[in-house]
């Protein structure tokens, strides 16, 4: 006997969620301020022959990028035709448009320390004063970003209920990389100012393999944290064991299969099999994991031994 009863059964976890759409309204702002910073840096890196603020302004770009794949995620997974063609709706789209913009981003990466390395091979003549200047500029639209998407980040969380917790990898991820821009445009800015005061050029083409390396660090975690919720990894909000632990005390009663997975930045699917000496009804076992686990889509069956 099995039971999945609720009163208006809507997989649109989505839509319905406003820290989601705050999250996105967000993102958009940081992508048009850092495209229009991304136009700057690279135009000027050309201009002035910097390797270091090419890097910049590619990292720039690969932010753009990745956020832009994240706001057209956001979009599909807020459709309503979409949410009606998947099983526990359209939430996946966020996870993947992640793991999309992870994968653009490692490409960029290695083309960026490809590039840094033939400087190194073949120097180029830098125009210090105005690539630092542009860093600089860089640099400040970096730090805005990150206080605004700081703003919105999503702190709180209850890690037993986990009724407040949106795990948004799009969100998230964002507020790392915008700290990671930071962190490269004031390595840029240190590459340009010893090769201005010590003529150390080794430093700026050094500085883009760094930048390189930064982004290929942030493409991998966020390819190996997307991939884990595509593939419907058990989820890392709840443990399984205190779940099982909710009927240790009942005698006779043994849970024989139990899953728990993320379908959307906000809810999950579980699915469990418990054994009874006697019926009590699945919906018994049901309220009572739903008493202190937050789990938007439970499928409970009860068998008798």
């Amino acid at each position: 006997m099995s039971s999945n009863v609720t009163a208006n059964y809507s997989h649109d976890y989505v839509t319905s969620d406003s820290r989601i759409g705050n999250n996105e309204k967000r993102t958009l702002w940081v992508v048009f301020l850092t495209f229009i910073t991304m136009i700057v840096e690279i135009a000027f890196g050309h201009w002035t022959g910097s390797m270091a603020l090419l890097a910049d302004g590619w990292h720039m770009g690969s932010h753009v990028g990745a956020l832009g794949i994240s706001v057209i995620a956001y979009r599909l997974a807020k459709s309503s035709k979409m949410n009606s063609k998947f099983t526990f709706g359209a939430g996946k789209f966020i996870p993947l448009g992640g793991y999309t913009s992870a994968i653009m981003l490692g490409m960029v990466a290695l083309l960026m320390c490809v590039e840094s390395l033939n400087r190194f091979v073949s120097p180029q003549s830098i125009d210090f004063s105005t690539a630092i200047f542009v860093s600089v500029v860089g640099l400040v639209v970096n730090v805005a970003s990150a206080l605004l998407l700081w703003d919105s980040h999503d702190h709180q969380h209850d890690e037993h209920t986990a009724k407040d917790h949106v795990h948004d990898h799009n969100h998230k991820s964002a507020l790392v990389h915008v700290i990671a821009d930071a962190l490269t445009s004031v390595m840029a800015i240190v590459a340009l100012l010893l090769g201005k005061h010590f003529g150390w050029v080794w430093a700026d083409p050094l500085i883009g393999v760094a930048g390189g390396v930064v982004i290929l660090r942030w493409a991998y975690t966020l390819v190996r944290k997307t991939s884990w919720e595509l593939l419907d990894g058990r989820s890392k909000l709840f443990s399984e064991d205190d779940i099982r632990n909710l009927f240790a005390n009942d005698d006779g009663v043994k849970v024989l299969d139990l899953h728990v997975w993320r379908i959307a930045p906000s809810a999950h699917a579980g699915e469990v099999t418990i054994s009874a000496p006697k019926m009590m009804g699945s919906q018994y076992y049901r309220s009572r994991i739903l008493e202190h686990y937050a789990i938007e889509h439970l499928t409970v069956e009860e068998r008798v031994h």
